[in-house]
């Protein structure tokens, strides 16, 4: 059963922010792999200087990441975290083919990249 009855933003002292709504059971990230690279710009940053293109950055030699971490110039935590949400990204997308949304976000994006080619290749029509 839902117990709030009202919105509620609640400033968590070590910087967190924790917001009490009701009929709400969850919030899930709904973005796809770039916004990883972007948000852990840093991460992807050193991965460009990993020996392998397809370093996972867990235990392959001449991984730039790991060499990072251990050189104290990466926290291990933010590493972490960008597994984490690594793992939540790859979950959400399985989820999204399994229920049909995924085809249909392709679908919205295959046809946003067509009218921009469309419009980028041919001159305006002028009334």
């Amino acid at each position: 059963r839902h117990t709030t009855t009202h919105r509620e933003l609640f400033l968590i002292p070590n910087g967190g922010i924790l917001i009490d709504t009701p009929g709400m059971r969850e919030l899930q990230l709904w973005t796809d792999g770039e916004s990883l690279d972007q948000s852990f710009s840093d991460i992807d940053e050193l991965a460009e200087h990993c020996r392998f293109a397809d370093c996972s950055h867990a235990h392959e030699p001449g991984c730039a990441v790991q060499a990072a971490v251990v050189a104290g110039d990466l926290d291990p935590a933010r590493l972490e975290n960008y597994f984490k949400m690594g793992r939540e990204l790859a979950y959400l997308e399985r989820r999204q083919r399994e229920s049909g949304v995924w085809e249909e976000r392709q679908r919205g994006k295959e046809f946003g990249k067509m009218v921009k080619d469309i419009m980028r290749h041919h001159p305006k029509r002028r009334s």
